[in-house]
């Protein structure tokens, strides 16, 4: 029942209890693989650090995912590049803002399913908000704690975790591949 995460919510703060987050992560898993999320497809979190960017990647991890990462400073072009260089499927977008930069340049990402957006509404088959990925996640079959579980204990240390791209200060940004392994090595370590 300890405090995972104290976080802005609305003029003050909310917590989040180590409790509560496996059942928010599950959901949000499960609502990914209904949008078609499978071992390795890239989906990209296009936004500033919130507890949503964290519930995000979390999610994609335990969805067999991986996640690519996109400064929101980016311009709608450099997004466009990162997605397309990354072969990423869905965006998780922080707002609006960030949305209307991809609808731009929807004509030179083809390969985005879906677009996932935090702090706004669903618009169409394209635009989903993040509210309604967890509720609908939390009614499919992947949401099964036996399911999930047996998911998660598939995902290998030599799979795919994350796609992090330079900021491209020398020329065009470089996705750098990173593994599980990667991630459980540095968690040991520290």
């Amino acid at each position: 029942k300890a405090t995972a995460f104290s976080f802005r919510s609305g003029s003050g703060w909310a917590d989040l209890t180590w409790a509560q987050l496996p059942d928010r992560v599950r959901a949000l898993a499960a609502g990914l693989i209904g949008l078609g999320v499978e071992s390795e497809t890239r989906v990209a979190i296009l936004s500033s650090t919130r507890v949503e960017w964290i519930l995000g990647d979390l999610a994609i991890l335990a969805a067999g995912g991986a996640t690519t990462t996109i400064y929101p400073s980016n311009t709608a072009d450099e997004c466009a590049f990162v997605i397309s260089d990354s072969d990423t499927r869905i965006v998780i977008a922080e707002n609006d803002e960030q949305v209307a930069k991809l609808r731009s340049v929807r004509d030179q990402i083809p390969s985005v399913r879906a677009v996932v957006v935090m702090d706004g509404a669903g618009a169409g088959d394209w635009v989903h908000s993040f509210e309604d990925l967890e509720a609908d996640g939390a009614k499919r079959p992947e949401a099964d704690p036996a399911a999930y579980a047996e998911r998660v204990a598939a995902i290998t240390g030599d799979r795919l975790a994350t796609l992090m791209y330079t900021s491209g200060t020398t020329g065009r940004p470089k996705g750098v591949e990173l593994t599980h392994d990667n991630w459980v090595y540095v968690a040991e370590a520290v």
